[in-house]
């Protein structure tokens, strides 16, 4: 069995994540975890899933499509995908307050591989490639991340630990 992250969107309406959760299973995937993200154009799912070993990224795409579900990324994935998203996130700021990780470090962890990089200037906000950070240092901290797009729920996340390395700085300054 592997493991596999799957992100899809579906409809939000009734019944509507029960299709997609039909179709995965007639191909006997498990969903290990899943975490839906509301956003303007539906509910983004986002499953960590065990499937078959002979069950390929096409075949796990195809069983999206199948239950209704679109613009879907999917990735191998590990057993770290197993550790509940609140646990993570607080994990990763203790990181960040202790000195063993940066912020941007952080902050890759949280949003998956992404590309961080710095400018002395900008406004904050999200789009579905890249968000924008006001960096507690000064300046913004600019995220890309190709695929998946970024939703609310991870802005709100990122601006989150973001906020809190802002105040424990302010913390250890005073």
């Amino acid at each position: 069995m592997g493991l596999w992250r799957i992100r899809a969107t579906v409809d939000d309406r009734p019944g509507f994540l029960s299709v997609l959760t039909a179709s995965l299973a007639l191909r006997k995937v498990n969903i290990l975890s899943v975490q839906v993200h509301t956003t303007e154009s539906g509910a983004v799912d986002d499953f960590l899933v065990e499937a078959p070993d002979g069950l390929s990224q096409a075949d796990l795409a195809d069983a999206v499509i199948r239950g209704r579900g679109r613009d879907a990324w999917i990735a191998p994935a590990d057993v770290r995908g197993l550790i509940d998203e609140p646990t993570r996130v607080l994990a990763l700021a203790t990181k960040v307050l202790d000195g063993s990780a940066s912020l941007e470090q952080a902050l890759d962890s949280l949003l998956g591989d992404c590309d961080i990089s710095w400018r002395s200037t900008g406004a904050g906000g999200f789009t579905a490639t890249g968000m924008q950070l006001a960096d507690p240092a000064g300046g913004m901290l600019y995220i890309r991340r190709p695929a998946p797009a970024f939703t609310p729920a991870e802005y709100a996340r990122a601006q989150a630990l973001v906020e809190l390395t802002r105040a424990a700085s302010r913390h250890t300054a005073a």
